[in-house]
């Protein structure tokens, strides 16, 4: 039961946000070739996960880029953003 790294969000009744995670399942009497892929609700230990560390890269980037700092400040949050696009477009909005 490996997770894929794929992802999605649905809504609840109440108006909460669930994440969900792709996962591959062993099938059952080895029916069919390969793994069955199902989607279940996440918990917190999924987010530790290596497939699922690019959502947790993406959450800090998108934090630094919509940030009211510099993009100094977006070096010391994601040294990572100091050659990317995000550095970039904070370096056009403040000209």
């Amino acid at each position: 039961m490996a997770l894929t790294g794929r992802f999605w969000f649905r809504r609840t009744w109440l108006g909460k946000v669930v994440l969900l995670v792709e996962e591959e399942k062993s099938r059952w009497f080895h029916k069919g070739s390969g793994p069955k892929l199902s989607w279940r609700d996440a918990n917190l230990l999924d987010l530790a996960e290596p497939p699922l560390r690019t959502l947790m890269t993406l959450e800090r980037t998108y934090r630094a880029e919509y940030a009211p700092s510099s993009s100094r400040g977006v070096q010391a949050i994601h040294p990572a953003a100091a050659n990317s696009a995000s550095a970039a477009i904070l370096r056009n909005v403040e000209s």
